[in-house]
């Protein structure tokens, strides 16, 4: 139907080894291809294809470039568009924790570097940009990575720029998972637009991936074992929940523009404060 797109997470076991990853994810798009048909948007965990691994200076690599050229390949191919989790990125003197798209056709569309790197053990550069881009015209979608789901202004940031949609490719190892849960539902519901925390198992996580609708809803829950989550977005629905309210009645978008405030904490500090 009109303004709507099937989607796909994938949940998927993340090896130590890039070509073990690749594999998986070449396998997983061959197995959507063939028995889900609808999906036109891929999303894969945060570092799925290097892991995790604290190495990142004889892991980053150019993007675009060589190492991500695969991808433009394979969204050709299966003429889908590929969200490849992110991927170390050597910039000059520095490392991003970046997330590449890729189009249908195969083109590079662009990229997010993450603006909140999990300290002290991400040893990566900050972005410091959000990252905006439209599906054929069907809708808008964002990117966070992971940590960046704690921080509201970074998702706030995303709708601002028209986000309908934010995808969260993540690689939650650790305890704290099931409050990055509450927190994707939570923002979902504030932002009134659909969010996909896509989280790996194995060495890529714990699992626990979830899609969310713009009033707090779960339509996908997975547990700790490799699994592939469909959705629709319909992003007319993010429009009218953003007319008309969550539940009908509450409208923090609309009141958050038209109630003009000026909060101290995003004022930088001087030295005489």
């Amino acid at each position: 139907m009109k303004n709507q797109i099937t989607i796909a997470s994938i949940q998927m076991y993340c090896f130590r080894e890039k070509k073990k990853n690749l594999e998986a994810m070449e396998e997983c798009l061959q197995n959507i291809k063939n028995s889900f048909s609808d999906v036109k948007l891929v999303v894969f965990p945060e570092l799925a294809l290097q892991g995790a691994q604290s190495d990142v200076n004889n892991l980053s690599v150019k993007i675009p470039g060589q190492a991500t050229d695969v991808f433009s390949l394979l969204a050709k191919k299966h003429q889908i568009w590929i969200i490849p989790g992110s991927i170390y990125e050597r910039s000059g003197n520095e490392v991003f924790n970046t997330t590449p798209i890729f189009s249908p056709n195969g083109d590079y569309v662009g990229k997010y570097r993450k603006r909140y790197p999990w300290r002290p053990n991400e040893k990566t550069t900050p972005g410091n940009k959000p990252f905006v881009f439209s599906l054929d015209g069907l809708g808008k979608v964002g990117i966070m990575i992971c940590y960046d789901l704690w921080f509201p202004e970074v998702a706030r940031d995303l709708v601002n720029q028209g986000a309908e949609l934010i995808i969260v490719p993540t690689m939650t190892t650790t305890g704290d998972r099931p409050q990055e849960k509450i927190i994707a539902r939570a923002t979902a519901i504030t932002q009134q637009c659909y969010l996909v925390s896509c989280n790996g198992v194995g060495y890529g996580g714990v699992g626990g991936s979830l899609i969310v609708d713009p009033e707090g809803g779960v339509l996908q829950e997975s547990g700790e074992g490799p699994s592939i989550q469909t959705a629709i977005v319909d992003f007319e629905r993010v429009r009218a929940v953003r007319a008309k309210g969550i539940a009908g009645v509450t409208n923090p978008i609309r009141d958050f523009k038209e109630n003009t405030q000026i909060f101290s904490v995003y004022k930088p500090k001087t030295e005489k404060e």
